[in-house]
């Protein structure tokens, strides 16, 4: 009795995310590596520690997420600015292969922090931008794992990111929260377009992607590369009606590696119309998808 009254109390205490996170200063000298240490386990434990969302989360249902931070300027012993690049991971179904559900790279980090405070978390309070930004990253860490399982499961989420946004919006002259600057790398259109019900449509195709496409592949890899090769051609179709959507460089930067290695093993007819569709969807990587043609005339 009391090993089930352990096992329950392990259940509900679970947390939903487990970070992993490194942080980098390769271009500062003289900076101290021990606050860089303190910063990145204080960042651990906040992620680790604080609850997300009301939902009970197994052990082993946890969500791991990647958190790679590059400080490029000290102005001050207790200011930081750089870069944080943001990854999430999923399982798929059937086979030991872990899938990106998202990955960005967010030019916008600047914060302030001291090793002697307490990192406070408020889902409804704006308390700091740094506690902000892991508030806001967290919530869309989840929209993203719960939208590959869930037609827009997402959505909640995402919506509590948006409050993160408002209140640090209104709340700090910080960048990242307002309507500025490079909108491919922007929070604040990322979350915009994924709550914007113009670009309904690729929530659809982000769960038809994972669920009917990699989470079919370890019994039908033929038939789950038809279903990625329609997401595919549907995104195209999505780009060239949204030219200017952001959601079209997070679906390349989470997904472009992943395609190529799930193509590369395809039938011929089906390289070739993944190649054809992804010049049009990531036209920057040309070379790269030409070379995996050439690759089967070799």
């Amino acid at each position: 009795m009391r090993w089930l009254v352990g096992c329950l109390i392990l259940l509900l205490s679970a947390q939903e995310l487990i970070p992993v996170v490194n942080i980098q200063a390769p271009g500062i000298q003289g900076i101290d590596r021990t606050i860089l240490q303190q910063l990145q386990q204080d960042i651990t434990q906040y992620l680790s520690n604080n609850r997300f969302s009301n939902d009970i989360f197994a052990p082993n249902e946890r969500i791991k997420c990647l958190i790679n931070i590059v400080i490029t300027a000290l102005p001050s012993p207790t200011r930081f600015e750089g870069t944080m690049q943001v990854q999430a991971i999923r399982p798929v179904y059937g086979s030991t292969y872990e899938t990106l559900t998202f990955n960005f790279n967010d030019p916008d980090l600047r914060f302030e922090y001291n090793a002697t405070q307490t990192l406070q978390f408020s889902e409804n309070a704006y308390i700091d931008n740094l506690t902000s930004l892991l508030n806001f990253y967290a919530y869309m860490i989840l929209g993203m794992d719960y939208n590959s399982f869930g037609l827009e499961a997402g959505i909640p989420f995402f919506q509590k990111a948006q409050n993160i946004l408002n209140l640090a919006a209104a709340n700090s002259s910080e960048p990242g929260w307002q309507p500025m600057g490079n909108f491919l790398r922007s929070r604040y259109w990322l979350l915009e377009n994924l709550l914007n019900t113009s670009y309904k449509a690729y929530h659809g195709l982000i769960y038809r992607y994972h669920r009917e496409g990699l989470d079919k592949m370890y019994k039908d890899p033929q038939g789950a590369r038809e279903v990625l090769l329609q997401v595919i051609q549907e995104m195209v179709k999505f780009s060239q009606e949204n030219p200017n959507s952001t959601l079209i460089r997070l679906f390349v930067d989470t997904k472009g590696t992943e395609l190529m290695q799930a193509f590369r093993r395809s039938m011929p007819e089906q390289k070739q119309r993944f190649v054809a569709n992804m010049k049009i969807l990531d036209p920057n990587n040309l070379t790269v998808y030409e070379n995996l043609l050439q690759e089967e005339e070799r």
